[in-house]
């Protein structure tokens, strides 16, 4: 889960003590407007930059809980489950002589999935799920790092980054710039109340 906080900056919040309502008001929906942009940028910064599914990401994934009076400071939240490389993101099953392939970030084209070395590569398979007759189909690896060893090395699920970690990701890129146009934002309005 990541939590992304939109507010004021603290030297401006002191100047506001003795401030009229209606300036109030005027900051509060100023910084829910930008948040409302900044979940807007966020989704659409993923869309364009991950080859994430739809069905992994849509933007009522990212919460946002708006600034009241008292407390000028809007949240949005992103959290959820890490998904599958095969069922999050762009994959090929593996060939002959290739392993199975993804492609997490936009124009960087599918890569090999195998460690360093090369010797172990991820395949596509199915292992049953505990259920007659059903199996789960996934990209897997062999297990390096596992203790346990009778003969063949356990196989794991390979896992693209979170929703959350891609949009912290965004965020991260966005906040400078939106900091400041909120900051130019709250000046304009300070200066048509006051006058």
């Amino acid at each position: 889960m990541i939590i992304m906080e939109i507010k004021a900056s603290d030297h401006v919040l002191p100047m506001l003590e003795g401030a009229p309502k209606k300036l109030k008001n005027g900051l509060k929906q100023a910084v829910n407007g930008m948040a409302r942009e900044v979940k807007r940028d966020i989704y659409q910064g993923v869309r364009q930059r991950y080859t994430l599914r739809g069905s992994q990401f849509a933007q009522k994934d990212i919460r946002l809980r708006a600034a009241a009076n008292a407390g000028l400071m809007a949240v949005l939240t992103v959290e959820g489950e890490t998904p599958s490389l095969r069922k999050g993101f762009s994959a090929r099953k593996n060939s002959g002589k290739m392993a199975a392939r993804a492609q997490v970030l936009r124009g960087g084209g599918l890569k090999e999935l195998k460690m360093k070395n090369g010797t172990i590569k991820a395949f596509v398979t199915g292992v049953q799920t505990g259920h007659k007759g059903i199996s789960h189909y996934d990209i897997f690896q062999r297990d390096t790092g596992s203790k346990k060893y009778d003969g063949r090395l356990p196989i794991k699920t390979l896992s693209g980054p979170s929703r959350a970690k891609l949009s912290e990701k965004v965020f991260q890129e966005l906040k400078e710039k939106k900091e400041t146009e909120l900051e130019r934002r709250i000046w304009a309005l300070a200066e048509s109340v006051m006058g």
